[in-house]
């Protein structure tokens, strides 16, 4: 039996004008966790997707168990037991639990209909396995939150006979405990011969978990090596090509004392009478754990979710907020958590994507004023740094923190008053989120407030000048910058003392 479970050869693949993948090369120990791991845009996802039988790649071979194998569909890549894990979510949201777990091999009866009895004590049999013992299986997905829609994806290819599985950034959304659980179901499966590929931009989780890692850069391979075998340095070194001293900008308050905006007693179905103030070019921090509320109750204030009440007051006069439209006429802008979908139109340009916002300023009788459209795009382009083929260059084709830029682009030209940043460096790599913190510190210099909401203890913390925890739908405590501890922001998640 070969020492390899899965080796990939060559592997080369271009879209237009982006060529993903240049001669890469992936080989797989069996029975090992193997981290495969580079900033976006490195071409992992694309590699994966190749593996996965999404993509066709236009040179290069795939072995498994030293035998080529033309992966030329998903169903061939089941039938060898790989089983992928994505990082967007693939889930039907009006199904249920059960019924996602068993997509496409809903267990039958002898007369053809499904099962169902079966299929509800199948998965009662699984979910345990992720943490998920007290989600009835015929819960519809879309009553989950991200996590635990996370976990059902886990959940769905620990039900199949899988051989390889793929993990495309699969702790990005879960809280600590919740990533605890998930790599200890990972030790297990590989105590019980699963090979997994791990990817992830948390390198405390590379080296808590991985046997070996490959590092990409920019579609190319740079090496691989056993975990224990590569310093922290190194590692970064490898995925970047330059070394990165400091995760943070030091600390440089704008903030000028002065109140801009005032909420009071936001409540809605997931928070309850939370009030807040923001300060002119202030950053100010939301943070708490997984069902804490935070995403909330900016939601709420925004008009996207229902809220039973409020009370805003900007500048100090009383305004009215019923919908996400009204807040940008205020100048109060959100960069979404799921950039993908609530962010950005992925199949159209990046110029597409910048202009929507101002589209009116710039139409010129009945027909864009092109000259204008190119100076908005070329100056936020440069600006905030977006690395693009061209401004036609579809933004589904770019990475993601180059994805994140572009969404900020898109209301930095409408001249906020505030800037809400939900989750801003989720699947962001190490290089690119040094640039959205550069950015944000950016944003508030020249007299942007920013709302930042985030589950990273290390951003609220080196980026805010005061911090609001959440916990079970209310602010449980304000922490100012000078007692800006990791200690007192976790004791108000958890409820401590």
């Amino acid at each position: 039996m070969s020492e390899f479970v899965l080796r990939m050869e060559g592997i080369c693949k271009s879209f237009p004008g982006v060529k993903a993948l240049d001669n890469i090369h992936l080989e797989i120990k069996r029975g090992e966790i193997h981290a495969l791991i580079g900033e976006n845009g490195a071409g992992k996802s694309t590699l994966i997707k190749i593996l996965a039988g999404i993509y066709q790649p236009d040179s290069g071979t795939i072995y498994i168990d030293d035998e080529p194998v033309n992966m030329e569909n998903v169903g061939v890549a089941r039938k060898y037991g790989i089983s992928v894990i994505h990082q967007e979510l693939n889930l039907a949201k009006n199904m249920t639990v059960a019924e996602n777990i068993f997509l496409g091999r809903f267990p039958a009866k002898k007369n053809g209909f499904v099962d169902d009895k079966k299929m509800m004590e199948e998965a009662n049999k699984l979910l345990p396995l992720i943490g998920l013992e007290n989600v009835s299986p015929d819960t519809p997905v879309s009553k989950l939150s991200i996590a635990q829609q996370q976990m059902v994806e886990i959940c769905r290819s620990l039900s199949e006979d899988t051989k390889l599985l793929v993990m495309d950034e699969p702790t990005a959304s879960l809280a600590a405990a919740e990533v605890d659980n998930l790599l200890k179901i990972m030790r297990r499966l590989k105590e019980q011969g699963v090979t997994i590929i791990f990817i992830s931009h948390k390198l405390n989780e590379i080296y808590e978990i991985c046997d070996r890692i490959t590092v990409l850069r920019d579609g190319r391979y740079i090496g691989t090596d056993y975990t224990t075998n590569i310093t922290y340095n190194r590692l970064i070194n490898m995925m970047v090509g330059r070394d990165i001293k400091d995760a943070f900008p030091p600390h440089v308050s704008a903030c000028t004392g002065e109140k801009l905006l005032e909420v009071n007693n936001v409540t809605s179905d997931k928070v309850k009478d939370v009030s807040f103030y923001l300060n002119k070019q202030e950053i100010l921090g939301f943070y708490g754990l997984v069902g804490s509320g935070r995403s909330e109750v900016i939601r709420a204030m925004l008009g996207i979710d229902k809220c039973t009440a409020k009370d805003i007051v900007m500048n100090g006069e009383k305004i009215t907020i019923k919908t996400p439209a009204d807040a940008v006429k205020y100048g109060i802008v959100l960069a979404p958590e799921d950039r993908k979908y609530e962010g950005l139109i992925l199949k159209q340009t990046v110029d597409f994507n910048i202009t929507l916002t101002i589209l009116k300023q710039l139409i010129k009788g009945v027909k864009l004023d092109r000259k204008k459209n190119d100076e908005v795009v070329s100056s936020m382009v440069e600006r905030l740094r977006v690395k693009t083929p061209s401004y036609e260059a579809k933004v589904r084709n770019l990475s993601g923190g180059n994805q994140q830029k572009v969404v900020l682009a898109k209301w930095l030209v409408t001249n906020p008053k505030v800037l809400i940043l939900d989750e801003p460096t989720r699947g962001i790599d190490v290089g690119a989120k040094q640039e959205i913190y550069r950015l944000i510190y950016e944003f508030a210099s020249i007299g942007v407030s920013v709302i930042l909401i985030s589950s990273e203890m290390p951003e609220v913390i080196n980026l805010c000048d005061r911090v609001y925890v959440m916990r079970e739908g209310k602010i449980s405590g304000m922490v100012d910058r000078s007692e800006l501890t990791e200690q007192n922001v976790i004791k108000l998640a958890i409820g401590g003392m």
